[in-house]
């Protein structure tokens, strides 16, 4: 299994749920942050946005559907054609195991 947390632009969240949804992934986890890349916030004229905000997706998909997932994610979250800064980092990790917490069972 693997996680894929996804921090992308808050106005691209839906196109996201929706492309992944009709792909059959429907299990995700969405949090609210604030935050920064490499470009160290956003300055618009004498403005500077330390902090810009942000959604954090987190799902756990079987290993054969992440790179889908991931590929999904990727379109559906960038900006234009060919991206711009604040487009945002999709991470991945393994996962060794999972449980359901109503039932106690080992599973996804």
């Amino acid at each position: 299994m693997k996680m894929i947390k996804a921090v992308i632009r808050p106005e691209k969240v839906l196109p996201v749920l929706t492309a992944l949804e009709k792909k059959g992934h429907n299990s995700v986890t969405r949090v609210s942050a604030l935050g920064r890349g490499k470009q160290r916030g956003l300055k618009v004229g004498d403005v500077y946005y330390d902090e810009i905000p942000k959604e954090v997706l987190v799902m756990v998909v079987e290993d054969a559907d992440a790179e889908e997932v991931v590929k999904t994610i990727e379109k559906e979250a960038r900006t234009e054609e060919t991206g711009a800064f604040g487009d945002g980092k999709i991470f991945m990790q393994d996962v060794l195991t999972a449980y359901t917490v109503s039932t106690g069972k080992e599973e996804l």
